[in-house]
């Protein structure tokens, strides 16, 4: 059932075949997301980047060939869908390691949780639904990391110039909410 059949404020977002009368038998027509978001911080600045057409992505994140390009030309996260089963925590290391290449072993946050309902410019009419858990991994200042083959760049970027960024994928919605959530404080 879409949400158009049903009100959203008198549903649970129960998915499954046999969903009892306040829950959905099939995910509603505009979609939902389950994701996870590192912020990676090193003092004041937080760790973007551009991504690099490479086949890599549809792998480590899920992403198509033509979701990649449509995205790389603003700063991004560094992010992913979770896959069917994983804990967020597991998916935030999956992040670290295997994205962005950095050591096993770093000491990540517990998350914040944030949500976002919004109408899809693609389905007008139809709501997506976004369920966001938000990492730190704090590193050292004098921390080095390399650039993996498929992004363009990795840039630090100052906390208080985020916002001032073009971002891709409707991630300066996710900064903000961050900072919002941070209060600037980390």
């Amino acid at each position: 059932m879409s949400l158009q059949k049903k009100d959203h404020n008198d549903t649970f977002l129960w998915l499954a075949p046999f969903a009892p009368p306040k829950g959905y038998t099939s995910v509603p027509a505009g979609g939902m997301c389950l994701c996870v978001f590192l912020f990676v911080v090193k003092g004041k600045k937080v760790l973007l980047g551009k991504y690099r057409e490479h086949p890599a992505w549809e792998k480590i994140t899920g992403m198509d060939e033509k979701r990649v390009k449509n995205n790389r030309h603003g700063f991004t996260l560094p992010a992913s869908h979770l896959k069917f089963g994983e804990d967020p925590k597991d998916a935030a290391r999956r992040i670290g390691e295997e994205i962005l290449m950095l050591p096993e072993g770093l000491a990540y946050s517990e998350p914040i949780v944030q949500t976002f309902f919004y109408e899809l410019s693609i389905l007008p009419g139809e709501m997506h639904y976004d369920v966001l858990f938000l990492y730190d991994l704090i590193l050292k200042e004098d921390f080095k990391n390399s650039l993996p083959p498929w992004y363009d760049s990795l840039e630090w970027i100052d906390m208080a110039d985020l916002m001032n960024r073009k971002f891709a994928r409707q991630h300066e919605d996710v900064v903000s909410a961050w900072l919002k959530k941070k209060g600037g404080i980390l």
